[in-house]
């Protein structure tokens, strides 16, 4: 039940609750993601690039799940889309006026999972590029 009166919230200043120094070792934490994010995405370009000029342009990444209709796979080009996309999104928040505005907890955040997203995004790039190679006949067997 309510009197009427507004509880306050979201009323107070964003930047009032940080200290400079946690802005500080905020932007910090932004610059190293979004150093981070640039450095895989050219080393994920560089993945794609070397997939697409070793294997015919025809070649289909190997898939055999639930919606595949006529077991054919999923095309190259388009298997290799997602990681990029997803560094391009981690990469442009980042960019954000208020990434930098955040906790010791955001900073840990960012630095352990940010981390761990960014190298994941990679090791995805390098693992559908390995099937898609393997598939286009690069790999002698």
């Amino acid at each position: 039940m309510t009197n009427g009166s507004s509880s306050g919230a979201g009323n107070e200043d964003s930047r009032g609750k940080f200290t400079d120094e946690d802005l500080l070792l905020g932007k910090k934490a932004s610059k190293f993601i979004d150093s981070l994010c640039v450095i895989a995405f050219v080393a994920c370009v560089g993945i794609a690039v070397f997939a697409f000029t070793n294997v015919p342009w025809d070649t289909r990444m190997p898939y055999d799940g639930k919606y595949n209709r006529n077991g054919s796979g999923i095309p190259m080009q388009i298997a290799m889309i997602p990681c990029l996309l997803v560094l391009i999104g981690l990469w442009r928040s980042g960019r954000k006026p208020d990434a930098h505005q955040m906790t010791k907890a955001g900073r840990v955040g960012v630095y352990v999972f940010g981390t761990a997203m960014i190298l994941a995004c990679a090791g995805a790039q390098w693992g559908m590029a390995s099937a898609i190679l393997a598939n286009g006949g690069y790999f002698p067997g």
